[in-house]
């Protein structure tokens, strides 16, 4: 059925690239990230969170790398050539810090190339969004099942990632599982060069066609159409860069958490009022809420890390988990009720309303993690359950609500995608939401230091946990506070509803202008 629908060729460029690139290199390679700081040494955990949030800038830069795709052609195509040339770059990288003994590199110099090898994984993943983004709403009957099979192979590629990671980080060394991941970022060259999202090949005209044009031999082509079409877009792409790159920047070059977290705030404000003065509205109230969404899902992994991994000598009260349990133990159970979430999707709610969904998906996700901060104040050992069954519990009730709110919120995004705008349209809602993530780093990163919640693997560092059940409660409680505004912002409408027309219009527009006529 997928097949028929929407093209062998562009099931297999999904597997390679949202499956065995994003779900399952990117798995060991961001399971990994705590673990290499931790070898380096001396890292606090607002620390983690910082350059956490540096590495994974490439996420929040979809919007200029999408404008980049839909108007600057290589040799006539929008998309293959880009994914071959930055997964050389991402190998390379890869291998540099993979390769390069931790006493012998810089942290700006392991920074910059976990930060390029995110940079390829982020590219090709919206150009493969796009590419399915655009199949849905020319065939949008089977849009849901096509979002499955992304997400449910990508969680069963994440399910074998986990389930060797631990051996490998244990076996061989955190940076050693960097240089193992130059193999799979390798399958990236494959879409590229064999044209698998079946592009067509764009060739100059002549006479020239207005808007477009092109360097000798046709090597770069750019059509200016397109940006003067949407300038809304162009200018919301320059601001979301611009923000981008502010916080990148203060990651790096400021240790002021308190500092970082005013400018990510503002950040955060700039980027809402961009979307409502250059966006349709629609498409800013939309994002509007899923940037919320991610501001409000303050993380504190940085705190936790050492909270569950650190040894006895320096931690003698805590959980004492080792690597493969904390990597392979709980991400396979994670990895597998996620699936399970994919399945409950498809089964119950994959015909209710967005609000609905959305309703529900937030009130269990708060829910849960505040139940799951008992862990923190060592609650879970006076009842009798051991640390491992409670956390792998509260593990796999998140993972399932995380799908059951996720794979809605990526068909909604498909559906407002305009034509011929599909890389940039989808590039600019993901990427304010990266963004928003990246901002929930910085505030997570000056809520833990606020609170005196700084560990660093250092030896006994009991007192930098105390305040820690706090920090996770007021960090869970945050994301209730977008679903006050869900009946504002997100349409009522369903998953197999379209939401926009040929021209980008939305429907209920549509649907007013013909009425009033």
């Amino acid at each position: 059925m997928l097949s028929r629908s929407y093209g062998t060729k562009l099931l297999i460029a999904l597997f390679l690239i949202q499956h065995a690139t994003k779900g399952f290199a990117m798995s060991w390679i961001v399971t990994t990230l705590n673990f290499y700081f931790r070898d380096v040494g001396g890292i606090t955990s607002s620390e983690i969170q910082t350059y956490t949030a540096v590495i994974m800038t490439p996420w929040c830069l979809k919007g200029i790398l999408g404008l980049l795709s839909d108007t600057v052609t290589i040799h006539g195509y929008h998309k293959g050539p880009w994914i071959t040339m930055t997964t050389i770059v991402a190998v390379l990288a890869s291998l540099k810090i993979g390769l390069t003994p931790l006493s012998a590199i810089s942290k700006l110099t392991a920074i910059s190339s976990l930060l390029l090898v995110q940079f390829h994984i982020a590219f090709s993943d919206l150009l493969t969004e796009a590419k399915y983004s655009e199949r849905i709403r020319q065939f949008p009957k089977y849009g849901s099942d096509l979002i499955s099979y992304v997400w449910g192979g990508m969680s069963f590629a994440q399910l074998l990632a986990v389930a060797t990671i631990g051996v490998l980080i244990e076996s061989y060394g955190s940076r050693h599982v960097f240089a193992i991941s130059a193999i799979p970022l390798a399958l990236g060259f494959f879409p590229g060069s064999w044209n698998l999202l079946e592009e067509t090949k764009e060739l100059p005209s002549n006479p020239p066609e207005a808007g477009r044009c092109f360097l000798p031999f046709g090597i770069l082509g750019f059509d200016s159409h397109k940006l003067k079409k949407h300038i809304g877009y162009l200018i919301l792409v320059l601001i979301l860069t611009a923000m981008s790159l502010l916080l990148a920047v203060m990651g790096v070059v400021s240790t002021n958490t308190k500092l970082n977290c005013v400018v990510a705030l503002g950040a955060f404000c700039v980027t809402l009022g961009s979307f409502f003065a250059c966006a349709d509205l629609m498409v800013a109230k939309t994002n509007a809420y899923f940037l919320l969404c991610a501001c409000c899902y303050i993380s504190i992994e940085g705190a936790t890390f050492y909270f569950f991994t650190d040894s006895p000598i320096q931690y003698p009260e805590g959980p004492h988990f080792s690597t493969t349990f904390y990597t392979t133990g709980i991400g396979l159970v994670a990895s597998g009720t996620s699936m399970l979430g994919i399945y409950m999707y498809n089964q119950l709610f994959s015909t209710k309303k967005y609000r609905v969904i959305f309703l529900l998906n937030g009130s269990l996700w708060a829910t849960i993690n505040i139940i799951s901060c008992a862990v923190f104040l060592r609650w879970n050992l006076r009842v009798g359950i051991p640390d491992e069954f409670f956390v792998l519990g509260s593990q796999a009730l998140q993972q399932m609500v995380l799908q059951l709110g996720w794979i809605p919120g990526v068909v909604l995004m498909s559906h407002l995608c305009h034509d011929g705008m599909e890389a940039t349209m989808y590039a600019i809602m993901a990427g304010s939401q990266n963004l928003g993530s990246n901002i929930s780093y910085f505030t997570g990163a000056y809520l833990l230091e606020a609170l005196e919640v700084q560990p660093s693997g250092a030896k006994g560092e009991s007192d930098q946990f105390e305040h820690l059940w706090l920090v996770a409660i007021l960090s869970s409680a945050a994301g209730l506070f977008p679903l006050l505004f869900l009946p504002f912002l997100i349409p009522d409408a369903r998953p197999d509803e379209k939401l926009v027309d040929r021209r980008g219009t939305s429907m209920d527009q549509t649907t007013r202008a013909t009425t009033s006529s």
